[in-house]
């Protein structure tokens, strides 16, 4: 038998360990994996992370679109009372940005004040330039239904915004159709 296919098998059999982002050990973190469209929780210290892409390549909805979603198709679920880190990307050549509003009431033509302090990228209403980033770091209150629009003039009016909750029954965040 050749070394290689004798080290196969072990590797098959420890790809689900890996996979589910669990350590051993009396001093180890378990870090939770929400699922694979970016969101990482760690129960420890109740921190969701989030990848949020705006004009995410590929989207058959066009440019104007978060993690490949618009019109609100998408909800970031988040635990409440968590720390959330958003970690935001613009992949577009068109200036996008990111804020936190509430969720009733019309859309705005524009990004204004956020609904949660912090909740905000810079530059909301000029946007950030192709491949330009920003983290938003913040604390959600334990129950909310909020939206998440690009602040630039009439982006969110043309679709880019997805739904943000936070649920106080929710045991880890969750993204993914609405």
């Amino acid at each position: 038998m050749r070394p290689f296919t004798a080290i196969i098998p072990l590797l098959v059999l420890g790809v689900p360990a890996i996979a589910s982002g669990q350590t051993r050990g009396a001093n180890s973190t378990k870090v939770a994996s929400a699922d694979s469209q970016g969101v990482k929780y760690d129960p420890a210290t109740k921190t969701v992370t989030f990848a949020l892409v705006a004009g995410a390549p590929g989207s058959t909805t066009g440019p104007f679109n978060f993690n490949g979603y618009t019109s609100g198709a998408a909800t970031l679920t988040v635990p409440g009372e968590s720390k959330v880190v958003i970690n935001f990307v613009n992949r577009d050549g068109t200036p996008h940005s990111a804020v936190v509003i509430p969720g009733d009431g019309p859309l705005p033509n524009l990004g204004g004040e956020p609904a949660l302090p912090a909740a905000y990228t810079r530059d909301v209403t000029q946007g950030l330039a192709q491949e330009g980033t920003d983290v938003m770091r913040f604390t959600v209150p334990s129950n909310g239904n909020y939206r998440i629009i690009c602040g630039v003039p009439g982006h969110a009016l043309s679709g880019m915004w997805i739904w943000f909750k936070v649920d106080s029954a929710a045991k880890v965040p969750r993204f993914g159709p609405a």
